[in-house]
């Protein structure tokens, strides 16, 4: 009989294996440029072992007989394996990580070894194939399968079919046209129908073309239907919305979920990018990362817009996959606005901070600089970065200084007091002083409630400082002229006055008087610098206030009026007891409206006073029975405003508003049949009132 290369059955067989064997070899290196390496190997698996399968098949119908089964024993050995190669390939191919599971990879080994040694140790055994010459349809060793080669049949149908189901899943879940893919993916079954029909007729011989389907599908997915096979790749990347472009931008494809998002999809296919979608083509160049917004029901939809590009062999496509990320965004969004709020209050705190402070600093309760503002560069010529960490004690510009202030801070610190501090000397870090109004505030822990906080729950203080060098200048300076003119004036007054008396007791008459008139005047400008003495004296005293009984206060004011003025009639309604939150010096302010009330009355002046307690308040009430307090004198008590023509009554009634209203007080006249001032002082709070050391 005939061989099989002198039929043309057998050279049919020959031509059909030897080409599956070629085209597979042939295509490893166009696989080889996948993008991914892992489906990269599995591609690269498949057909290598496909190509060998199919070479050791032609093989075996060229080599001798006796060579035959050995052969196909290799073959089958690789038919086996690609198996194996199919699988990987699916499992990395749809995205799944079964290909890495350690323990299916051993297992995997084990099968594959052990069908591999029973296989080759058939002609022991002989329960794997059984050899018979036969001469139909040409003459060659026909295999007579045995009990094992179907079991292993099986389970590589059944292995086969797994990896099937899961491309063809892919497929149906990608949302692309992948009909042609489909079909090809198909071809893979049709070698087992040859195998079937094999058996039932003498026909085909009974050989395993499974080689054909395989080679067919590889190089069908990188030769013909390489850009959907790239496309449908997508979706085992975690992406439902997917567009595909070729080189040029063009759509090449979409997945469903992607027009539903973009209907304009729809139809495009081959249309550029540009025209159809040209919002994702803006984020698009960016070739990063970007965000594309769409009018949804419920408002903007934003949808992260990822590029990237897919490589097999000269064909590239690029994909955008489209990430709804609505959620996410819609949350950025709002943090953004936030910051930006943030931003423009943090600006506004600054620009309140530059134009009210110096700068601001928090310190801990270890007495250390927590925060400071930019600004103390400018003020102590350290920069805030070098402060914070350090003690207050830095600042100190002596012992003295650096004792006050921590005897300021235990009582913010330890009693949760407030505090403010005029001119404390502040040490530059050239060495020089500066001086400073400081106000300092507790800050207590945020988890304690405020109505439940006390003093032991202070973890800081937040303090506030004013410049005050150039008001220091300023007063410094006015203070020594008006020492200057004030014992200038005095001096020359008393020797006016002096020589006036003497002329008013020697003259007579028109003479007598004027020069009483000239004892008069000097006696007036001698009040006039004893209230100015009074003010500046006044000037730098502490505004920190303290509970002070009123009371005994206002009993010895008026003990002194009457000595001073018996002529003057004084009722009084003082209670025993009537705590105000002030300071001693408003004794002053009290003695002026008493002696106002007194001198300028009449010659017998009635004078009552009233002392009461009323919604929170110490009101003291001084009604006198005179003309009427004048317009301009009223005014200067009432808003501390003083005319150009400065007199003594006017200048003592400025001190008493000056000191009643730096001491968080009101004052008030109402004028009618005689004048009635009201003082109203603040009354402490029972706490205050109970820690505080109390004045008369």
């Amino acid at each position: 009989m005939v061989a099989a290369w002198g039929t043309l059955t057998g050279v049919v067989y020959i031509v059909l294996f030897l080409a599956t064997g070629v085209g597979c070899v042939a295509s490893i290196p166009r696989a080889r440029t996948f993008t991914d390496i892992e489906v990269r190997y599995g591609l690269v698996g498949l057909l290598g072992l496909t190509g060998l399968w199919a070479l050791f098949k032609t093989a075996f119908f060229l080599v001798p007989g006796p060579l035959q089964p050995p052969v196909y024993t290799v073959g089958l050995t690789s038919g086996f394996g690609t198996v194996w190669a199919w699988l990987y390939f699916a499992s990395a191919y749809t995205g799944r990580t079964l290909h890495r599971n350690p323990t299916l990879r051993r297992l995997a080994g084990a099968v594959f070894l052990g069908i591999t040694a029973l296989k080759v140790t058939n002609p022991i055994h002989g329960l794997y194939f059984t050899t018979t010459e036969v001469t139909t349809p040409f003459r060659y060793t026909a295999i007579d399968h045995g009990l094992i080669h179907w079991v292993s049949t099986s389970l590589s149908y059944v292995l086969a079919a797994i990896g099937l189901f899961m491309i063809f899943e892919l497929y149906v879940e990608s949302g692309h046209d992948t009909k042609p893919l489909g079909a090809l993916t198909a071809l893979l079954a049709l070698p087992v129908t040859i195998d079937l029909v094999a058996i039932a007729t003498p026909q085909l011989i009974e050989f395993i073309y499974a080689p054909i389907g395989v080679g067919a599908f590889a190089v069908g997915v990188l030769f013909v239907f390489d850009r959907q096979f790239l496309a449908v790749r997508t979706k085992a990347q975690g992406d439902a919305a997917t567009v595909v472009l070729d080189d040029a931008d063009r759509i090449q494809a979409h997945s469903d979920a992607a027009a539903e998002i973009f209907p304009e999809l729809d139809g495009a296919t081959g249309e550029p990018l540009s025209d159809v979608l040209p919002a994702v083509t803006a984020t698009d160049e960016a070739d990063a990362d970007q965000v594309v917004e769409r009018d949804g029901e419920d408002g903007p939809r934003y949808y992260l817009v990822s590029p990237r590009s897919m490589t097999l062999g000269d064909s590239t496509v690029r994909v955008l996959a489209l990430a709804d990320v609505t959620e996410s965004e819609r949350q950025r969004r709002d943090l953004i606005e936030r910051e930006r709020e943030l931003d423009r209050r943090n600006e506004l705190y600054r620009a309140i901070i530059s134009a009210s402070f110096a700068f601001v600093f928090r310190i801990d309760a270890d007495g250390r600089f927590g925060y400071v503002s930019p600004s103390v560069e400018e003020f102590t010529g350290y920069s805030s970065e070098a402060l914070t960490g350090e003690p207050i004690s830095l600042l100190g510009s002596d012992e003295q200084a650096v004792e006050a202030v921590q005897d300021h801070l235990d009582r913010v610190l330890d009693d949760g007091e407030s505090v403010q501090v005029r001119e404390l000397p502040i040490e530059t870090r050239s060495g020089g002083t500066v001086y400073a109004d400081v106000r300092a505030e507790p800050i207590y822990d945020p988890s304690v409630a405020s109505d439940a906080r006390t003093p032991a729950d202070v973890v800081g203080a937040q303090a506030m400082v004013r410049d005050a060098g150039e008001r220091r200048k300023r007063e410094g300076l006015i203070s020594v002229i008006n020492r200057v003119l004030r014992h200038n004036v005095r001096n020359k007054l008393t020797v006016i006055n002096g020589h006036a008396e003497m002329l008013a007791a020697d003259l007579d008459g028109e003479d007598a008087t004027k020069a009483d008139r000239i004892l008069e005047a000097g006696t007036r400008l001698l009040d006039l610098s004893e209230s100015a003495r009074r003010i500046e004296s006044h000037r730098e005293l502490s505004p920190e206030l303290e509970p002070v009984d009123v009371a005994p206060m206002v009993g010895g004011l008026l003990d002194q009026l009457t000595d001073e003025y018996p002529e003057a009639s004084v009722t009084a309604q003082v209670p025993e007891t009537a705590l105000a939150e002030t300071q001693p010096r408003i004794e002053t302010a009290l003695w002026e409206l008493l002696n106002n009330a007194a001198r300028y009355t009449g010659p017998e002046p009635t004078i009552d006073v009233d002392v009461t307690t009323v919604d929170g308040q110490v009101l003291v009430r001084i009604r006198d029975d005179g003309p009427g307090l004048p317009e301009a004198e009223r005014r200067v008590l009432v808003t501390g405003e003083e005319g150009p023509l400065v007199h003594g009554q006017g200048l003592g009634l400025f001190l008493t508003h000056w000191i009643i209203t730096n001491l968080g007080g009101e004052v008030s006249v109402a004028t009618g049949q005689g004048t009635a001032v009201e003082v109203r002082l603040p009354a402490p709070s029972a706490a205050t009132a109970a820690s505080g050391q109390l004045r008369d």
